[in-house]
């Protein structure tokens, strides 16, 4: 009588259901997405599925913000203390053709400096001024202080004015700005007419 061969039959069929599950794998690599052009994805059979972007990282820059001055006097440290104080204010009025001067100076200047101090009636982070003079050729740089009468710091370097003359500084919280002037050439007197400020990244 022979035998039944069950063994042989198991592994027959786990054969087949091993061809099955190939084929079904073959079946889904065939199905490989091919990404289209408008960020989609489309499958070979045509379907479209739609994909999440991943977000982009865009750094933001603040925009300069004008910062609103007032001329609030002079600082003459080595003089006797005022500098034609009362004209401060012409120098953040608006109008071009009126201006703070200086002392006028006949002799050589001998003065570490005189200085136009304007108040922002606020503690402001300065990053660039600009002033305007009829009187170029004259050397100043920027400080900046907590009190109208200092001590003031210097955030900018010298520069021999022109007409239009802008300053960048080193950023330095503060309330007051001062235009320190360290040269002037005599005769004559420093003017300026306006001055502006911005700050910000």
């Amino acid at each position: 009588m022979a035998r039944s061969q069950p063994t042989k039959k198991k592994a027959g069929r786990g054969r087949l259901l091993g061809a099955a599950g190939m084929a079904a794998l073959l079946g889904g690599i065939a199905a490989i997405v091919v990404a289209s052009g408008d960020g989609n994805v489309k499958t070979r059979s045509g379907a479209t599925v739609a994909t999440i972007a991943a977000p982009v990282n865009t750094p933001v820059h603040q925009a300069s913000i004008p910062i609103s001055l007032a001329g609030v006097g002079a600082y003459d440290p080595q003089g006797d203390g005022t500098e034609n104080d009362a004209q401060a204010v012409l120098a953040t009025d608006g109008n071009g053709a009126t201006a703070w001067k200086s002392e006028r100076y006949n002799a050589s200047f001998t003065k570490s400096g005189v200085g136009l101090v304007l108040d922002a009636g606020r503690i402001v982070k300065a990053t660039h001024v600009t002033v305007t003079t009829e009187s170029p050729g004259y050397t100043a740089e920027i400080q900046v202080g907590d009190a109208a009468k200092g001590p003031f710091v210097t955030v900018s370097g010298a520069k021999v004015t022109t007409p239009s003359t802008t300053f960048a500084l080193r950023p330095q919280s503060a309330r007051y700005l001062v235009v320190w002037i360290t040269s002037i050439p005599t005769p004559g007197a420093a003017a300026v007419n306006e001055i502006t400020a911005t700050g910000g990244s």
